[in-house]
């Protein structure tokens, strides 16, 4: 349950930072704009999330411990987890959207992938404090 919890509140998190940053660089953000990155995010994130992103928790979680999980569990899964990601938009900036689409989809999973990282590790706190 909290694995689901963690991917919403990821997930909505990055689709904040996407139409807090598209209402202050666009002139109009229609419905079918937003409806658009919130189809495209969700599916994309969700692969992630169970393609790489577990994967890599469970990796991570066995070498990193204590107080540090708050700095490297962030920086883990907001760069190099979402390395694939990163370089499928920008590989396809041209074809498919354009730089200011790119960019806002990397704030997205940048975000969503910090809040993830935050989150595990907070998880792994409050497991480690009832035992």
């Amino acid at each position: 349950m909290l694995h689901i919890l963690s991917f919403l509140l990821s997930w909505l998190s990055g689709m904040l930072v996407i139409l807090v940053t598209a209402f202050y660089s666009y002139d109009q953000f229609s419905i079918i704009d937003i409806a658009s990155f919130a189809v495209m995010t969700f599916v994309s994130f969700l692969l992630m999330f169970l393609l790489i992103y577990s994967f890599v928790l469970k990796t991570i979680a066995k070498k990193i411990t204590g107080s540090k999980q708050f700095i490297y569990f962030p920086l883990i899964f907001s760069l190099l987890a979402n390395l694939p990601v990163y370089f499928i938009i920008w590989k396809n900036t041209g074809n498919y959207y354009g730089k200011g689409e790119a960019t806002l989809f990397t704030l997205g999973f940048l975000t969503s992938g910090f809040v993830f990282g935050l989150f595990c590790a907070w998880k792994n706190k409050m497991a480690s404090q009832r035992i």
